[in-house]
């Protein structure tokens, strides 16, 4: 998978050789990613017609929002691992669905006067204020975060969940989400 779609929430910079038959360069071996995945937390971006059934899923929200919609895959493999997100808030609504594992969610009320001119949200912010809504996130269980509300996950275990960002924004093309199988 292309560097560009893996995100690894680390400081640390790796490097490693492809094969010469290799089209990407920039695609992780899955060894390094095995590794990666292991010891930091990652999330995968542009992953809206990874499964049919998530290509499905956006496109019920595109449907519903007229807007175009993304997933994101967050994998936490040790909820030991520092997330350097922290508390933060996103320039767009988010749908968000646990997969695997517990989480813990809060949200706080809207952040007012936000800089508009933000190309992504804030984070590590530090709130005051008790949180509107503060819940141990199973399999199965959603959350709608409204664009500026601030909000945390803290994995309590393992922990794999889909975000689906509402670019709300004008200028977003919507996505071609016809699915076909090889049907034999």
């Amino acid at each position: 998978m292309t560097n560009q779609r893996v995100k690894i929430l680390s400081s640390i910079s790796y490097k490693w050789n492809n094969a010469t038959s290799s089209l990407d360069k920039n695609c992780y071996p899955p060894s390094l990613l095995q590794d990666l995945l292991e010891k930091h937390t990652c999330y995968f971006i542009d992953m809206s017609r990874a499964t049919e059934k998530i290509n499905n899923f956006a496109r019920d929200i595109e449907n519903n929002f007229k807007k175009q919609c993304d997933a994101h895959v967050y994998v936490c493999r040790n909820p030991n691992l520092y997330h350097p997100f922290g508390i933060h808030y996103d320039l767009v609504p988010n749908i968000i669905i646990q997969c695997e594992g517990q989480t813990n969610f809060k949200v706080w009320d809207k952040i007012e006067n936000v800089n508009n001119k933000e190309r992504f949200g804030k984070i590590n912010i530090e709130m005051t204020d008790e949180p509107l809504l503060d819940v141990i996130m199973n399999p199965g269980d959603m959350v709608w975060i409204p664009e500026y509300y601030p909000h945390h996950a803290i994995s309590i275990t393992t922990r794999l969940s889909v975000s689906f960002p509402i670019q709300i924004h004008e200028g977003s093309d919507m996505e071609d989400r016809h699915w076909f199988r090889f049907e034999g």
